[in-house]
C-alpha cells in the first residue's frame, strides 16, 4: 500500500514539473477561466505605401512665334501642356498587435517580459534590446495635389523702354500768304501701345546685349584693367537675366510634387489581392476621382506561400495525434508577400516584405519548460524565436 502511495506521489510531481507551464488561445470558446491570467499577443505587420507623383505644367512664351524669326530658335514649343507620373515609391513595414493572436497564460513559474503592446519579448531571460517604432495604423490618407496657381506661370514684363511709341501722321492745310494760296504739312503724333512683335524685338535685342555684355566679361575685356571683385557673381546674375528674358520666347516649365500614402493589412487568407490606390492624370496629378483623362493605380499583393508545405506537416502531426498534449508558448513562423504599385500594367516598384499572418502559428510542446534553465528571445516585431538556450 505504501509503494502504491509513493508511486501516486512521484507521478504526480512529474506532472506538476511538466505542467510549469500552460497557454491557452483566448479564441478557445470552451475555455472557463476560474482566475485571472496575464494575456500575451503576438504581432501582425501592414504595409505603408508612399507614392511619389510630380506634375510639370509647360506654360509657352508670349513671345514664341517670333522665337524663330529675332533669335534663330527652331520649333520653340507654343502650346499648353501637363504631364504626370510616378517618380517614387516607398514601402515600409510597420509591427502592430494581431488580437486575434491573444494567448491565457495559466500556468507559469518563469519571468515573461512583454513589450509595451503586450507582445512577449523574453521567456526567462533578459529584457530585448530592440526599440520598436510603432506608426499610427491609419486606413488611408490621400495628399492632394498642390495645383499649380496662375500666378506662377505669369510673365513678368521684362521691358527695358518704353511701352508706348509715337505715330506721326502728315496732313496738309491750304493757307493764304501775299494773296498766294501754299500748301504746307502739318504733323501729328499719337501715342500708341506697342505691339506684341515690336516687344518681342525689343526683348531679343536686349538678350543680345547680354550675351555681348557676359562675352566681354568671359574674355577680359573691362572697363578698367583690373577685372572686378565680383566677377563671377556678375556673370551669374546675367545668366539669370537672360533665362528670364528667354523664358519669353520659351516658355516656362512649373513643377508641382505630390505624395500619397495608403496603409495595407496583408490578409493570411487571401493568395493575391488587388486595390486601387489613386487615380493619375496629366493634368491634376494625384486624384481621388476618376476622370476621363486619370488612369487607376493599383497595389497588387502575393502571398508567397512558402509556408505551404510546413503547414500542411503540422495539420498531418495533429491528425496523426489522438490525444491533445499540453501546449507550451506560441509563436509565429512569418511568411512572405510581394507588393507591387502599378499603373497601365506598368511595375512602378515591387518589394518582398516579412508579413507574420502569411506564415503559421506554431507552439512549443509544454513539457520543453520543465527545464528551469530554459531561456527564449523571440523577435518582437514578427512573432518568432530568435534564440533558444539552456543557459
Amino acid at each position: 500500500m505504501k509503494k502504491l502511495i509513493g508511486i501516486t506521489l512521484l507521478f504526480s510531481i512529474s506532472l506538476l514539473s511538466i505542467a510549469q507551464i500552460k497557454v491557452v488561445p483566448i479564441t478557445d470558446t470552451i475555455l472557463q477561466l476560474k482566475k485571472n491570467a496575464p494575456v500575451y499577443f503576438l504581432p501582425q505587420k501592414i504595409v505603408s505605401v508612399r507614392v511619389y507623383v510630380e506634375t510639370r505644367h509647360f506654360i509657352p512664351g508670349p513671345f514664341s512665334k517670333f522665337a524663330e524669326k529675332y533669335l534663330l530658335i527652331d520649333d520653340a514649343p507654343i502650346v499648353e501642356t501637363s504631364i504626370s507620373d510616378i517618380v517614387g515609391v516607398e514601402f515600409n513595414e510597420i509591427s502592430v498587435v494581431d488580437p486575434s493572436a491573444g494567448y491565457f497564460i495559466l500556468k507559469n513559474e518563469a519571468d515573461i517580459q512583454f513589450d509595451k503592446r503586450g507582445v512577449i519579448a523574453v521567456y526567462n531571460g533578459r529584457k530585448a534590446k530592440k526599440n520598436l517604432i510603432i506608426e499610427d495604423n491609419e486606413i488611408c490618407y490621400l495628399n492632394l495635389p498642390d495645383y499649380f496657381d496662375q500666378d506662377q506661370i505669369i510673365f513678368t514684363d521684362y521691358s527695358v523702354k518704353r511701352n508706348f511709341t509715337g505715330i506721326t501722321d502728315t496732313t496738309y492745310k491750304v493757307i493764304e500768304l501775299d494773296s498766294v494760296f501754299q500748301k504746307i504739312p502739318v504733323y501729328n503724333t499719337v501715342i500708341t501701345s506697342k505691339d506684341f512683335e515690336q516687344k518681342a524685338e525689343e526683348a531679343a535685342n536686349f538678350i543680345i546685349k547680354l550675351r555681348k555684355r557676359r562675352f566681354k566679361l568671359q574674355t577680359a575685356q573691362f572697363d578698367d584693367q583690373k577685372p572686378p571683385k565680383d566677377l563671377k557673381e556678375i556673370i551669374k546674375q546675367l545668366d539669370e537675366l537672360e533665362k528670364q528674358y528667354l523664358e519669353l520666347f520659351l516658355g516656362k516649365e512649373i513643377v508641382n510634387k505630390n505624395t500619397f500614402y495608403a496603409v495595407y493589412k496583408p490578409k493570411a487568407d487571401k493568395i493575391d489581392d488587388k486595390v486601387l490606390l489613386f487615380y493619375i492624370s496629366d493634368e491634376s496629378g494625384i486624384s481621388k476621382d476618376e476622370t476621363p483623362d486619370s488612369e487607376p493605380v493599383y497595389l497588387k499583393t502575393h502571398n508567397c506561400g512558402v509556408m505551404s508545405e510546413l503547414t500542411a506537416f503540422y495539420n498531418r502531426q495533429e491528425d496523426l495525434n489522438e490525444k491533445e498534449k499540453a501546449k507550451g508558448l506560441f509563436y509565429r513562423i512569418p511568411g512572405h508577400g510581394s507588393f507591387v504599385v502599378e499603373l497601365d500594367g506598368h511595375e512602378y516598384a515591387k518589394q518582398v516584405l516579412t508579413i507574420p499572418q502569411y506564415g503559421i502559428i506554431n507552439n512549443l510542446p509544454a513539457k520543453m519548460f520543465k527545464n528551469k534553465h530554459l531561456k527564449i528571445l523571440f523577435d518582437i516585431e514578427n512573432g518568432s524565436i530568435e534564440r533558444i538556450s539552456n543557459e
